[in-house]
């Protein structure tokens, strides 16, 4: 539960009194319009009189770099935190399986789920207490406090990934964008410093939502390497609040691949269309499995030298999966069990083309339909403006060659205030017009008038 202030009159303490003696487990408050609120005394932090627990406007313009190592740091996770990459992996088979059926007409999909998982992390925070744990339990992060084992658990992840294991450049860095007037919570402000990491900066959505757009598109570009320069997220004068994660990654292969094997082949779209593709080729010992369903082969990235991490066999790899002929490609891809790969060193020759991909996914069915639904509903502990998230969208890109894979994602979550109807009407008064003024109770016009010219007058 997290602590919040219970603000009340003195009038209202004297009732509190009385209600202690009749029931000490419970404070009863009545406000001021009547209503009656009861409240766990073992909940309450504190009791103030005559403040306002609302922080004040403070403008935000702090951008936040990941501490640097001083060595690298392989990911050494507890045994409940191997879990939660476990429930990690089946959050990503299913929501990479939803990307797929939703977009099925687009011959490619890239995308990318640790950036997802983090961005909604960070989100938790500004959620509800509902919202924070369907976050949680869609990552199977459970436990008496499931919003700081999240909080930890990614934390260790963003400072690992960022440590440069094996020569593999990997960022991974996050920010919040609140509106500018819009004062952001201590705990809020706290997790974002502490646990993200996060550039957090005030941005005026209402007077310029195109300077603050332009903003957000710089620091994705700075985080990217400049492999995305434009997000599809959609900032507008209703943008309260806009979190990102953006993930950098560029390898080169751990057994180089030579440019001069590289030959034009046929590569099949269909079982009748084909194009001509520069194939790659290369024959070395991979981990390799081959069933009745698919061949698989891992390429791992890094210095070939290092002994550094994984006992020398390297730290980050790609698998790359062939379906069977006349197999699906997303059944299959579906059916792999990601966290147990049998996979077995072989020599095998390998040709696979170079491809690159840059989408832009619309991700709010997706994780609506793991369950995570409150946060649509209302993030109230983040900034003091009412905020709703609107959308979740993810922008990536990948670019694979001979000489390795540059890849990249930014998830951005986009939350709005109130959101006016889609009938909302436009009054224009730019000719002659009539008013009046009334009393409201009983209707009773006080004054009529009307204006055909407009005219400025003054008491003298």
């Amino acid at each position: 539960m997290r602590k919040r202030q219970i603000i009340t009159g003195l009038s209202a303490l004297l009732l509190c009194v009385a209600s202690f003696a009749e029931t000490p487990n419970n404070m009863q408050v009545w406000l001021k319009n009547g209503e009656q609120q009861v409240f766990d005394i073992s909940q309450v932090d504190s009791v103030t009189f005559g403040e306002n627990s609302t922080p004040e406007f403070k403008p935000l313009s702090k951008w936040t770099f990941i501490p640097t190592a001083e060595s690298p740091t392989a990911l050494m996770l507890s045994d409940e935190q191997k879990e939660f990459v476990r429930a990690g992996n089946t959050f990503a088979k299913k929501s990479f399986a939803s990307i797929c059926e939703a977009d099925s007409t687009n011959p490619n999909t890239f995308y990318s789920p640790i950036s997802l998982q983090i961005a909604l992390g960070f989100c938790a925070n500004a959620a509800t207490d509902k919202g924070a744990k369907e976050i949680a339990d869609a990552f199977g992060i459970q436990g008496k406090k499931p919003l700081e084992n999240m909080n930890d658990y990614f934390n260790k992840v963003i400072l690992s990934l960022n440590s440069q294991v094996d020569s593999v450049i990997l960022s991974v860095n996050n920010a919040a964008w609140p509106v500018w007037g819009a004062a952001v919570y201590d705990d809020f402000l706290k997790a974002a410093y502490e646990k993200y990491y996060a550039t957090v900066r005030h941005l005026d959505y209402v007077s310029d939502p195109a300077a603050a757009k332009d903003t957000i598109d710089q620091w994705a570009a700075l985080m990217t390497n400049d492999c995305i320069k434009k997000l599809s997220v959609i900032i507008d004068q209703s943008t309260v609040l806009v979190l990102n994660n953006a993930c950098y990654f560029k390898g080169k292969w751990r057994m180089p691949i030579e440019k001069s094997m590289t030959r034009k082949e046929t590569f099949w779209n269909t079982p009748t269309e084909s194009q001509s593709v520069d194939m790659m080729q290369s024959t070395e010992s991979y981990s390799y499995a081959q069933t009745d369903d698919y061949q698989m082969i891992e390429l791992t990235y890094g210095n070939p030298h290092s002994m550094s991490s994984n006992n020398g066999k390297g730290t980050y790899s790609m698998v790359i999966v062939l379906p069977s002929e006349g197999k699906n490609l997303d059944s299959t891809i579906n059916a792999i069990d990601w966290n147990d790969l049998s996979l077995n060193r072989k020599y095998v020759f390998l040709r696979f083309p170079k491809f690159g991909i840059r989408s832009s996914l619309d991700l709010n069915d997706v994780v609506t339909k793991l369950g995570i639904t409150d946060i649509f509903s209302g993030c109230p502990n983040a900034i003091t403006a009412p905020a709703v998230v609107t959308q979740i969208v993810q922008d990536s890109y990948v670019a694979v060659d001979e000489e390795g894979t540059e890849a990249a994602a930014v998830t951005s979550i986009s939350m709005s205030g109130a959101v006016p109807p889609e009938d909302m009407a436009e009054m224009l008064v730019n000719r002659p017009f009539g008013f009046a003024i009334r009393e409201m109770t009983t209707g009773m016009l006080l004054f009529m008038g009307k204006v055909t010219m407009v005219e400025e007058v003054s008491k003298e």
